[in-house]
């Protein structure tokens, strides 16, 4: 009897740990983070078709709020691997506490945020490299978006709250309807009611109201929970000091990697109107294809954090050494996407033969980095399940300074914007190498204790 338990046992682990299910696990997230930053995309697609002027505009705000956005993506990855922890054992309560202090939190960072982004706008627009006589363009897109960066944070913040409650399909789906929303406003404002840059930002703002209200509503659509949740419950001191350790943790590897994203937009202006045009087009297609492996990188966060929490070492081995394989499929997939579609691409994003000669000069590089960069994504993501921050922390900001920063500051010197992106696609190779150490380091005492 005890035989047969234990080849059921290792029958289900072989099937939770095998390539099928973790790809139809992972779909759901997969195909939500691949439509995350499709409104950037999107805006810059249309936008791009209609005047380099405008995209170099939309460049400068776009990268203002994915960097105050990114900043706090500790709100995505902490809530995740928190609210996972507290699911996988049951512990109500905790649960509950935990999901009214990630969203008062993100609610309260997204109020400080928007009066700190109001103060500083002109200076910080001069410092990412914006011309004087582009920031009235500029802040015709920037006060819209800005009106709506509360419910960006609060709507991928309460996303990532479903994802570690495994809802993963209903976000999946409340995605992929804000997305289709914010593309069919903002092409008609620009395309067919001429509002001009400000159709992109409307666009935006309404889809992500919008998400937060759905999102919100179906996690209080039980009368049930929401007694459990936000009614009994209070907010324990010590899940909001788990909570804010974590989250400096994360603030801090986010706060560098924004930073060398932040700083590579500003040497690209610095390079010319041109270049920073390329150089936003880059970034939107170097970004798809990450926040598409950012879908593996979700499952291992969640599969991560309930693995350890069960105490089951042996398939949190298997799932990682499986999510990795995977990793490395899609890598290989954008590869050959990227290197066989290179010119329509580039032809979705812009006409201007400068910009496309830009591009195509860097190119190649896009397309050998997919696999490193989807190592990088990946690991992280499994580094993340192991609550594995401060170690994430301190490699980012080695990453930063000693790899990319000198890539970077060379831009005066050569006005090259090709070793911008050598700095940044080092960087990835160097996140890949130490997440790999890491996950290492970390699963051997565990499984040596699960052998013992």
């Amino acid at each position: 009897m005890g035989g047969r338990v234990r080849n059921m046992a290792k029958d289900q682990e072989k099937q939770l740990s095998s390539l099928k299910y973790l790809l139809l696990f992972s779909l759901p997230s997969i195909l939500s983070s691949l439509l995350e930053p499709l409104s950037g995309l999107v805006d810059t697609a249309l936008v791009g078709q209609l005047s380099t002027r405008w995209l170099a505009a939309l460049a400068i705000s776009v990268t203002i709020f994915n960097s105050f956005t990114w900043m706090f993506n500790f709100l995505v990855h902490a809530s995740t691997q928190t609210i996972s922890k507290s699911y996988a054992n049951k512990n109500y309560s905790e649960l509950a506490s935990k999901i009214k202090i990630s969203l008062g939190i993100a609610f309260g960072l997204g109020l400080f945020s928007c009066g700190f982004l109001y103060l500083i706008r002109t200076p910080l627009f001069l410092f990412t490299g914006a011309e004087k006589e582009l920031i009235p363009l500029i802040e015709s897109y920037f006060f819209i978006r800005l009106i709506g960066h509360p419910f960006t944070l609060l709507y991928t913040t309460l996303v990532s709250i479903l994802r570690g409650l495994q809802k993963i399909t209903f976000c999946f789906w409340i995605i992929l309807f804000t997305t289709f929303l914010n593309i069919i406003i903002s092409w008609l404002l620009l395309f067919k009611l001429n509002y001009g840059i400000e159709g992109a930002a409307i666009g935006t703002v309404l889809s992500n109201l919008l998400g937060v209200i759905i999102s919100f509503t179906y996690l209080l659509r039980d009368s049930s929970i929401r007694e459990k949740y936000f009614n009994k419950t209070k907010v324990e001191l010590e899940h909001l000091f788990n909570f804010g350790k974590n989250s400096a943790n994360i603030f801090g590897r986010s706060f560098f990697l924004t930073g060398s994203f932040f700083l590579s937009t500003k040497m690209s202006a610095f390079v010319g109107i041109n270049s920073l045009a390329a150089h936003q087009i880059l970034l939107q297609v170097w970004l798809f294809s990450s926040f598409f492996l950012d879908g593996i990188a979700i499952s291992g966060n969640i599969l991560g954090a309930k693995y350890v929490e069960e105490k089951n070492y042996k398939l949190l081995d298997l799932t990682f050494r499986k999510l990795l394989q995977l990793g490395f499929l899609i890598g290989l997939i954008f590869t050959l996407i990227y290197l066989a579609f290179s010119h329509q691409i580039i032809h979705i994003f812009t006409v201007d033969q400068k910009v496309s000669a830009i591009l195509l000069s860097i190119w190649p590089l896009i397309i050998i980095t997919q696999i490193p960069n989807a190592y990088s994504f990946v690991y992280d993501g499994l580094m993340f399940g192991l609550e594995a921050f401060a170690f994430l922390r301190k490699h980012m900001i080695i990453g930063v300074l000693f790899i990319f920063l000198p890539f970077a500051l060379s831009i005066h010197f050569s006005k090259q914007l090709i070793l911008l992106w050598f700095g940044l696609s080092l960087l990835n190779i160097y996140r890949g190498i130490t997440g790999m150490i890491g996950v290492k380091t970390a699963l051997r005492p565990l499984l040596e204790q699960n052998n013992g």
